[in-house]
């Protein structure tokens, strides 16, 4: 025999909730709620609720005003207080009279007295999202006290994270009589209930907005009538069913009341002012009879189907945004997708999109701006983007909120390890702005996600760009909403990511820390998010970010205002990973706490990258003659110092010198080296991969790499795993990757007469050269760290223990500087 299933949304808010919490709804004269009662009572029905009722914040009068209707009861969600620290604590009381409601608000001032009050009267009650800090004044011994005072608690509160919901029904359901009768004896306090250590459970869908009443709920066997239902919540014998929240249903209730406060205000002019931003509020947001008259639904039609004007000047912003909403509504396929999709994905979708679009717009046009703008040109830009970020911060603001109170969770599971919690799973998401790019920074990346698969880490590489193409396992590629430049320096592209989808991805894959690779857009993101959602972050310092600035612009104010972006960013860590001793003192003396950096072990695949490798005829058979060959992979950019080598090879040469030089890899500076090298034995042959490029290590003799802005250089220890002796500068780090004298040598940073220098004695002497390739490699075995040490920093799961790179002495690819 199948039971009937009674069902009643127990928490639930009407436009009855008048006095909001948040001091910016206070201030705009905003109710936390727009619903009206019979507007709730209809839709509860409608929905599937056998019984109706209204929990408003401290007043019935939303119960009164349903309570002549059948199957209705008096509610109300109560702020009470635990007096000995003034936290707040959520009490919904059911089924109750108008008396009973005005000595409850006379003793809610202290819940002891209140609970005690309630229990006389018999009146069902249930404590409300126990987990949720009211006013940041929640700790673990009130969360002990509450499990004591109260018998019946919300576990499904539908604007709640899962997360929450879940710790709050295995607190409430695995509680045990040792347990209680410890509890009691350390705080002093009578359980409540013949058997305390039994709970009840109930679900409501705490709605504001009036779109998601009834998405969480309460169920009972025992419902036949009123009283019934309500005797099985005293009883405990009632359960929770429905969704569970998290920020999307937040911010979009957040969104409903705003929506409802901005048509109450404004009216049909709202129509008239910004028409497509209105329809798509009225498609979403409207849940009353205000959906717009016909004419108007004509007017909308026509306005859709005509050509758009076009105009010189720059859009306002309300004109900005009615434009990108009309394009939406224009968006065949992008409406096509919402289908089937539910009221949470579509609010979304349509947000995400049209604030991507219009952040992106003003922030290029922010980036565009030249150095002979005018200051308020640069205030007003920045203020609307200001503005836009206002208008999503509904996003912000919830996503937070979601992720308050998880330090808490933790100490709820180490002050009752009687009561089984399933930790987390631990989760690395790594945000970089490069990784289609062969450079360095990307290489690294590839090569720790390859490290984290093989270790079963999970481990998600976040970047933005263009998604036509399938990325990789391990990469997660936002669709870009744009990208700009400098207008002054187009060698300085950044690509604008999807803001609010990100967020989202990082909300829905359950990610616990976050680290960083780069200081871009994408960088920026990152830290963000980890801001908001109170995630662990760290960082690398890949890349010396201000040396460029002042190679590409030759500009000291530019490189200070460099050097002053990066310490705020990198100082917003937890921990910063270095590659490198010299990269840590320059860091240092600029701001960074030295108690925040950390090396990063890490080194080269001496299998992959080794002598074996060479082949005799490799560079005779793409051009080049059988002299010694001297080697250059990297980036062909100006800042790698690559002026410097095009200068002393062309002397050597002059000289009578028998040398040609590879350069491997591709940048700006390729067109006119190419130029300036015409004639000469040289070969470019653009970037290679895999074996080939291991080969073209191999079959060379003498590696030169004389960049003074590297903070590391993957390919100094590629060259001398792969038996090359090499020349470096003194600047960065990878002159602390070799010996000097031994493995190779190195030169004053920016001297052509030094470098021109060590070419000329290591390739004067060609059994110098043989030796220095031997020692060269065998440094590269010697150095290198256990296989379980590298990246070791990154993705070490939990807090990281120092493990010997405490000190930046003891880190293995940290010792051999001898520059």
């Amino acid at each position: 025999m199948i039971m009937k299933t009674y069902k009643a949304d127990l928490h639930v808010h009407s436009s009855y909730s008048n006095k909001p919490t948040y001091w910016a709804m206070r201030k705009f004269n905003c109710p936390e709620s727009y619903t009206s009662p019979r507007q709730l009572y209809q839709t509860a029905l409608a929905r599937g609720m056998h019984y109706v009722t209204i929990t408003d914040h401290n007043a019935i009068g939303g119960a009164l005003e349903i309570a002549h209707l059948p199957n209705t009861f008096i509610s109300a969600e109560i702020t009470t207080h635990f007096p000995e620290n003034g936290c707040k604590a959520h009490l919904v009381v059911l089924h109750i009279s108008e008396a009973q409601y005005a000595e409850i608000m006379v003793l809610r001032k202290n819940v002891y007295e209140l609970v005690a009050y309630l229990n006389q009267e018999r009146i069902a009650h249930f404590l409300a999202h126990p987990l949720y800090a009211q006013n940041d004044k929640l700790t673990i011994e009130i969360i002990e006290k509450s499990l004591l005072l109260f018998t019946t608690f919300e576990v499904q509160n539908g604007c709640r994270a899962r997360r929450f919901n879940d710790v709050t029904a295995r607190l409430a359901g695995a509680l045990t009589p040792a347990i209680v009768e410890r509890l009691a004896e350390q705080h002093r306090i009578t359980p409540t209930g013949p058997t305390p250590w039994q709970k009840g459970m109930v679900g409501g869908s705490d709605d504001h907005g009036g779109l998601f009443i009834a998405r969480a709920h309460t169920c009972s066997h025992r419902g036949e009538d009123l009283d019934a239902f309500l005797d099985a919540v005293r009883q405990g014998s009632t359960w929770a069913e429905g969704e569970h929240g998290g920020p999307l249903t937040m911010a979009h209730s957040l969104y409903g009341v705003a929506h409802s406060f901005y048509r109450e205000r404004f009216g049909e002019r709202r129509r008239s002012a910004t028409p497509f931003v209105s329809a798509l509020l009225d498609r979403f947001f409207n849940l009353g009879t205000d959906k717009g008259s016909f004419v108007e639904k004509i007017r909308l039609f026509v306005l859709k189907n005509l050509p758009e004007k076009r105009s010189s000047r720059e859009l306002g912003f309300e004109e900005l945004l009615d434009s990108e909403a009309r394009q939406l509504l224009n968006d065949a396929p992008f409406l096509e997708g919402l289908k089937g999709a539910d009221l949470n994905r579509k609010i979304f979708m349509v947000t995400s999109r049209l604030a991507n679009r219009i952040l992106y717009q003003y922030t290029n046009r922010f980036m565009s701006l030249s150095m002979q703008a005018g200051f308020f040109d640069y205030l007003n830009t920045a203020g609307t983007i200001g503005l836009v970020h206002l208008l999503i911060s509904p996003y912000y603001l919830a996503f937070h909120h979601q992720h308050k109170g998880k330090e808490l969770i933790r100490e709820i599971a180490e002050r009752l390890p009687e009561i089984p919690f399933s930790p987390a799973e631990e989760k690395i998401a790594l945000f970089t702005d490069t990784l289609d790019e062969i450079n360095g920074v990307a290489m690294t990346i590839r090569r720790l996600i390859r490290t984290a698969q093989e270790r079963g880490i999970s481990l998600t590489v976040i970047t933005s760009g263009d998604d036509s193409q399938a990325a990789p396992a391990g990469v997660k590629q936002f669709q870009a909403v744009g990208d700009f430049v400098l207008p002054e320096y187009p060698e300085l592209k950044l690509s604008f990511p999807p803001i609010l989808d990100v967020l989202n991805y990082i909300e829905k894959e359950g990610i616990t820390r976050i680290h960083i690779s780069t200081p871009g857009t994408v960088g920026l993101l990152g830290l963000l998010i980890a801001r908001l959602m109170n995630i662990p972050v760290a960082g690398t310092y890949h890349t010396d970010i201000p040396q460029y600035v002042r190679s590409l612009t030759n500009d000291e104010f530019l490189e200070q205002a460099a050097w002053s972006y990066m310490i705020w960013f990198y100082n917003q860590m937890e921990e910063v990973l270095v590659p490198s001793s010299g990269t840590r003192e320059q860091l240092l003396s600029h701001g960074l706490p030295p108690e925040k950096m950390k090396p990063l072990p890490r080194w080269v695949d001496t299998e992959q990258f080794s002598p074996d490798k060479r082949v005799e005829r490799f560079w005779l058979e793409r051009g080049l003659s059988g002299r010694i060959t001297l080697l250059y992979v990297g980036r062909v950019s100006r800042e790698k110092g690559l002026d410097l080598l095009v200068e002393s090879f062309c002397r050597l040469i002059d000289e009578g010198a028998e040398l040609c030089l590879s350069v491997v890899g591709d940048g700006p500076y390729r067109g006119e080296m190419e130029q300036a090298l015409a004639g000469y034995p040289v070969l470019f042959t653009g970037y290679l991969q895999g074996e080939e490029l291991q080969q073209a290590y191999a079959s060379a003799d003498l590696f030169v790499f004389p960049s003074a802005t590297d903070t590391f250089g993957n390919v100094v220890l590629e060259a001398q795993a792969s038996g090359l002796p090499v020349i470096v500068s003194d600047a960065g780090g990878p002159c602390e990757l070799m010996i000097g004298g031994e493995t190779g040598m190195v030169f004053s940073a920016g001297s052509q007469d030094e470098l021109t220098g060590a070419i000329r004695s290591m390739t004067a002497n060609r059994l110098m050269l043989s030796l220095m390739g031997e020692s060269a490699r065998s440094f590269a075995l010697a150095k290198a760290p256990h296989a379980s040490d590298t990246y070791s920093t990154i993705l070490q799961p939990g807090p990281r223990p120092d493990a010997g790179y405490s000190t930046f002495g003891e880190s293995p690819c940290l010792q051999s500087c001898s520059c």
